[in-house]
């Protein structure tokens, strides 16, 4: 059966002319959440490794290929996916300091979610659109870091929005919507993702058709699309090793169950995507709503995303709400015009609408001192349990040198220090077997004898540690709340 566009909720006139406005303060929401967030956005390892790898590209005028930073496997083969994010993230670093990616990471979900806000209202009531985006900001905030994958969540809302139009109507997306995978596959490795949700739409295009004429139609229409996407994504400097990375990652059975992020989420304690399913299904079960077959295949796939790794509870914040909207929009119309949701409806459009003089003028101001505030911003603090400051400074007061054996968790600190670690969060460079070995505390001694190492520094919580204490040869030389360093007999009067 062809699919025909479905019938969106009247909009009342004085909110289609500040149609923008709800967009805009939903974004600046977000943005605001995120600058309150402050140092959290560095409370992980990554950060400081991507910022080096931006310093090494604009220092060498290339991307690496094999990789530069650590003693353990040096020159090994590396597919830096994400050189243009760190590119950018290492000129905002010398431009602005942390605050101009703490900046960045704000305004993107901020693009993110002021987009989605504006597709979701084009087919749904403001009440619904909002309760789309802040769902959207839940599952995207524990992940929201100052890493390359944020530039991706603008262009993710973007990808998914126009495919869903082409849909709407019985055409194939418009070729020059296949280039943003140029700019994405350079950002980041989700945009083989988007290659997925494209062929998923194919899929449906097919499987809607009413003939099977119709159907190779949408087939040729829809292949073409797809192979000039695929094409546009191997315009990088990896070209086909960056495009079989990610099937390569995917067989890392023990680095991604040993990575908290690959990990699946952990429902024991309060986890965003509980409160998502929770309101889903409180959502179907009280309205009685239903989806397309083919939608709620799309919704399956990345509800399986999400729950096999955690970190892709973002896609499916931002992509479930634009792909459900146009379906639901007709049958949340009577539950919309019921009296409470018209006295709900009829207030927000009072707040939304007209769009004066004096309110654009309002917002221009917000808009202007929310920008501004990426010039002015005092770098965040970002000590966290990944930046072991206080035990670097010891090491280097006391002239130690050498080979450091260092906790995974302290890599990425490591490089941006200028310190070779011997590993850090690259898993895909470093791979299982080495993994396996480093993750084994029988290996420990082993370790330390091949590797030549002069000194550790490892988690004083962890047992490593505590072994280090015991093992001949080895004397502690410092120990705070985050890291403990040790250091070979002799090694701290070199």
């Amino acid at each position: 059966m062809v699919a025909q566009p479905a019938p969106t909720v009247a909009l009342p006139a004085g909110r289609r002319a500040a149609g923008w406005l709800l967009p805009v303060a939903g974004g600046l929401a977000a943005y605001a959440s995120v600058l309150g967030r402050g140092g959290g956005v560095f409370g992980d390892p990554d950060p400081f490794y991507h910022v080096a790898v931006g310093r090494w590209i604009i220092a060498h005028g290339a991307v690496p290929r094999a990789d530069p930073f650590s003693f353990s496997l040096p020159g090994a083969p590396w597919v830096a996916h994400e050189w243009l994010g760190e590119l950018m993230f290492a000129v905002l670093h010398r431009a602005f300091g942390w605050g101009g990616l703490l900046f960045t990471a704000a305004a993107l979900l901020a693009i993110a979610i002021g987009l989605l806000i504006a597709a979701l209202r084009r087919h749904v009531g403001d009440a619904i659109a909002l309760v789309g985006a802040l769902s959207a900001w839940g599952l995207c905030f524990p992940h929201l870091l100052a890493r390359p994958h944020v530039f991706a969540l603008p262009l993710l809302v973007v990808w998914v929005a126009a495919l869903d139009e082409a849909r709407a109507a019985e055409r194939a997306p418009p070729l020059p919507l296949a280039l943003l995978l140029t700019l994405w596959a350079n950002l980041h490795g989700s945009y083989m993702l988007a290659l997925g949700l494209a062929a998923l739409f194919a899929g449906e295009a097919v499987f809607e058709a009413a003939t099977p004429r119709a159907a190779l139609v949408a087939l040729r229409r829809w292949g073409v699309f797809g192979a000039l996407a695929a094409g546009a994504a191997l315009v990088t400097p990896n070209g086909l090793p960056g495009v079989v990375l990610p099937f390569e990652m995917a067989r890392l059975d023990f680095a991604l169950s040993w990575v908290n992020e690959w990990q699946s989420p952990n429902f024991q304690a309060m986890h965003p995507l509980e409160g998502w399913l929770l309101l889903v299904l409180l959502g179907a079960l009280t309205l009685g709503v239903r989806l397309p077959v083919t939608r709620i295949a799309m919704l399956l796939v990345l509800l399986h995303l999400a729950l096999t790794h955690q970190r892709h509870g973002e896609i499916l914040g931002l992509a479930a709400p634009l792909l459900v909207a146009r379906a639901l929009a007709p049958q949340l119309g009577a539950h919309l015009a019921a009296p409470e949701m018209a006295r709900l409806g009829r207030a927000l459009a009072a707040r939304l609408a007209p769009a004066t003089a004096r309110r654009i003028g309002l917002a221009a101001v917000v808009l202007v001192a929310a920008l501004a505030s990426a010039l002015r911003l005092p770098n965040p603090d970002i000590s966290s349990p990944f930046t072991p400051q206080a035990a670097l400074a010891a090491v280097r007061a006391r002239g130690v040198t050498g080979h450091v054996f260092n906790e995974f968790n302290y890599g990425g600190y490591l490089i941006y220090s200028g310190i070779a670690p011997f590993v850090d969060g690259r898993i895909d460079m470093y791979r299982d077997v080495f993994l396996q070995r480093y993750s084994k505390l029988s290996e420990l001694p082993a370790l330390l004898q091949q590797y030549e190492i002069s000194w550790t520094l490892l988690d004083p919580k962890r047992e490593r540690a505590a072994l280090m204490d015991h093992l001949p040869g080895w004397t502690r030389l410092y120990a705070d709340d985050i890291a403990v360093v040790h250091v070979r007999t002799g090694a701290a009067a070199r």
